[in-house]
């Protein structure tokens, strides 16, 4: 891949910070933690792509639709009285497994006057993944998948299966000190580590079921990258083999971006 293979790199033509920033110690707060960036992003900070681990307890991240009514606020009492752990989260589509075996990468962006589709921002979130992968071994290309958790058409399928869930939201107007209500755009991956799967569906069909909902998720849908690649994330535990893949993808992205005309700024750690 080449500069003419990333072209949306002109929507981050001033560059961006690259960070890995999480408290995965609380998942509420490490979900939200996007919004504050957003918020700062809209004021004037450089666009930041945030590399963060999930809450490393098992359980769910919802969007505001799924809890909407007093059966989905109902449904994520139980399941939150069950033990899981639930995020809301600001994008939308449906439920995504959370725990530690799951890390994201989000792209945070100004809203300016361009005019740029959806499409746009998921090619510029999905084609550094799609590269990394790529140089791990593993084929992927984007596309829906009925019956995958929080179908979509810019999931990342690897073997025929998801491995990685994007979603978008788009807040305020435009950016800018000058705006009355400066806004960002965030564009979110959900890329799974370890997960079990079967536990996931269980849990989310749960869930919606309760809701009284009709979106059902099934197992063999889903696939994690230690189910592809056995060898190569060689931390102690699942936790030690997500942070070994987050780390991987941001090293990568930190030598990749600029080859394909993205600066990253000085202050990414």
């Amino acid at each position: 891949m080449n500069r003419r293979d990333f072209e949306e790199a002109y929507l981050v033509a001033d560059g961006v910070e690259v960070l890995w920033m999480d408290n995965p110690n609380d998942a509420q707060e490490n979900t939200d933690m996007d919004e504050q960036y957003g918020k700062a992003v809209a004021s004037g900070r450089p666009p930041v792509v945030r590399l963060w681990r999930s809450g490393f307890a098992d359980g769910l991240s919802l969007s505001r639709r799924d809890v909407a009514g007093e059966r989905g606020m109902a449904a994520l009492e139980q399941t939150r009285n069950e033990g899981l752990e639930v995020v809301i989260r600001q994008t939308g589509g449906t439920a995504v497994p959370q725990g530690e075996g799951v890390f994201h990468v989000s792209w945070i962006l100004p809203r300016t006057s361009q005019t740029v589709t959806t499409d746009a921002y998921f090619r510029l979130l999905v084609k550094p993944i799609i590269a990394w992968l790529r140089e791990l071994g593993l084929e992927a290309a984007t596309g829906a998948l009925p019956g995958s958790y929080c179908d979509g058409t810019y999931n990342i399928l690897v073997e025929n299966r998801k491995l990685v869930g994007t979603a978008q939201a788009w807040r305020g107007g435009l950016a800018g000190t000058g705006s009355r209500h400066p806004g960002y755009i965030l564009a979110h991956a959900s890329i799974t580590t370890e997960v079990d799967f079967e536990a996931a569906r269980l849990w989310i069909n749960r869930f919606y079921e309760r809701a009284g909902k009709d979106y059902r998720m099934e197992a063999d849908t889903s696939i994690s990258l230690v189910q592809t690649l056995p060898s190569i994330f060689a931390g102690v535990g699942k936790k030690g083999r997500n942070e070994a893949a987050l780390s991987s993808l941001k090293d990568f992205l930190c030598a990749w971006l600029p080859q394909r005309g993205v600066k990253v700024l000085g202050d990414s750690v």
